[in-house]
């Protein structure tokens, strides 16, 4: 049926920043935008009205990088995000043990851990949890995905206890006596998760579902996931097939563009060997573009630098984080995924990472001067002005995890020294380069919603609203940058501006109505403007 929303005060964020009171939408796409007058005589009687009172109209938030079935997934293990102790992760984990019935001898998840957020500000290791969480097979990761700890006897059924084979991208760490602490990081963290039980389609579908339940609470209707990096979910094909059942169900809540990390050249192979391609699938389910992962994070000093970090620790001081893949590695998986048709997107964090992609990308773009290719970088984190001027030169589309600033104020500095840090997060930089933005969260590494990230760009605060005035402040976006790095931004990335980012006639009708317009809202205040409704296809999926 068609309906036409009246009474909005609404930005359709195209180019000529036109302005409306109503939009009409029929089967799945707007039909008519402007004053209540002219689309409701437009749109005729047999209609659906729904009065938005006033309420601010955006295109739906797209979010360019998450994790949508790791956040799935996350929902159902131990939630140990902003634990500030041992202990308080100690006491996490007996009440989620007891209220799950859990027995000794099965296996236990927990995700979000930050030493930096503990007061003692050390990683906890198998020593620590042995003594009270010994029986159970137990798996602790940490917030950026990218680290884990476990107890004794995980260790001791991967053959990983004493003097462990170390292997390239990643680190089993051990003690004096080459025993290891029960701390692994990068491509390392792989030999765990390969040791737990994988989901099944099923659970996979409803990891999916719930982690779309959360999204759309947050506006969000369009998002690029990174799925296959779940090692627990089992094979790729199973992930395809629980997105593909989903989406022949109509059951997708919001339109996905599924990311394809396959971390070999067998994998990359077995995966080509289906026939997909990028932009294959359907307005809800899409293949996206082929992805690798180059480094670690800034949180864990495994984001790969060019120099040394500036607080390693004792016995550590030549660490400049990890490579998980080799220049060699990488231009080969590119230039195969390439030539197969995929898109190119790669995660690059530290200076070092983000060097070794542009290489790799480059290589590709000066042999194809013409072609429209739009590869992008996620996160672009400790970047240099050199950097930045190839993201501009070579079209290459900024990624940015706009909201790691909102917690990693609290680190950058200690970990990069203030020069490094003064070109880092240089969000503004990028954009007056001219580099195209497309913003993500990262979620679950972050909060997901987009609300949260332009609060983030806008102010350059922490959530407590320091420091004053904002780190670097000159870096900042403004809140109609910020805003189009969620919609327009995200759609130019996947070569869907023709059908996504702007309130016009012929697009999807998904758009978010906010109780509060972003552009009369204190910056300080923005994160906590509260999300009225979500509309995707024309169809109300999330109102308060």
């Amino acid at each position: 049926m068609k309906k036409v929303f009246i009474n909005a005060n609404g930005y359709t964020m195209d180019a000529a920043e036109h302005r409306f009171e109503a939009v009409a939408v029929e089967d799945g796409l707007i039909t008519c935008v402007g004053t209540n007058e002219a689309v409701q005589e437009a749109a005729g009687t047999a209609c659906q009205i729904i009065d938005l009172q006033g309420k601010t109209v955006l295109p739906g938030f797209n979010d360019s990088h998450l994790h949508l079935l790791s956040y799935g997934y996350s929902l159902e293990v131990a939630d140990l995000n902003d634990c500030r102790s041992l202990d308080e992760l100690k006491d996490r984990l007996r009440r989620y043990i007891k209220e799950n019935g859990i027995k000794p001898g099965q296996w236990v998840e927990g995700r979000g851990w930050d030493q930096n957020q503990f007061d003692t500000k050390k990683m906890p290791t198998r020593e620590d949890l042995d003594e009270e969480f010994g029986a159970y097979f137990l798996v602790l990761t940490r917030t950026c995905a990218q680290i884990c700890v476990v107890t004794t006897n995980v260790l001791e059924l991967g053959g990983l206890l004493h003097k462990p084979q170390q292997i390239e991208g990643g680190m089993i760490l051990t003690d004096a006596h080459e025993v290891a602490t029960g701390v692994l990081t990068g491509l390392a963290t792989e030999i765990i998760y390969r040791m737990i039980p994988t989901l099944g389609v099923e659970r996979i579908k409803k990891c999916i579902l719930a982690a779309c339940n959360r999204y759309v609470s947050a506006g969000m209707t369009s998002a690029q996931t990174d799925d296959f990096e779940l090692l627990r979910a089992g094979h790729f094909t199973e992930i395809l097939q629980a997105y593909e059942e989903l989406d022949r169900e109509g059951l997708l809540p919001i339109r996905v563009n599924l990311m394809l990390h396959l971390a070999t050249l067998e994998e990359l192979s077995d995966f080509l060997a289906l026939g997909y391609r990028t932009g294959d699938g359907s307005p809800y389910f899409r293949i996206g573009p082929f992805k690798t992962i180059t480094d670690g994070s800034l949180g864990g000093r495994t984001a790969a630098l060019r120099a040394p970090y500036s607080d390693n620790p004792e016995g550590m001081e030549e660490n400049m984080g990890e490579m998980y893949i080799s220049q060699q590695e990488l231009e080969a998986l590119t230039q195969m995924a390439f030539d197969h048709g995929l898109q190119l997107v790669s995660d690059g964090i530290g200076d070092r990472a983000m060097r070794s992609v542009l290489d790799a990308f480059i290589k590709i773009i000066e042999k194809h001067p013409e072609e429209d290719l739009r590869f992008g970088i996620d996160h672009c984190q400790i970047t240099t002005e050199g950097i930045i001027e190839d993201f501009a030169k070579y079209h290459i589309i900024g990624g940015l995890e706009l909201i790691f600033l909102a917690s990693d104020i609290a680190i950058v500095e200690e970990r990069v020294g203030a020069q490094r840090a003064s070109m880092s997060y240089n969000w503004n930089r990028f954009k007056t380069q001219g580099v195209t933005i497309a913003a993500g969260s990262d979620s679950p590494v972050e909060e997901y919603s987009p609300l949260h990230g332009i609060y983030a760009a806008v102010t350059r605060c922490t959530y407590d609203k320091t420091p004053k005035g904002g780190y670097h402040a000159e870096q900042k976006l403004s809140v109609h940058d910020a805003i189009h790095a969620f919609t327009t931004g995200p759609a130019y990335a996947t070569f869907e501006e023709d059908c996504k980012g702007t309130i016009e006639v012929g697009k999807y009708a998904d758009f978010v109505v906010l109780a509060q317009d972003l552009y009369e809202t204190a910056p300080l205040d923005l994160a906590e403007v509260q999300v009225a409704m979500t509309v995707v296809g024309g169809k109300v999926v999330y109102e308060k």
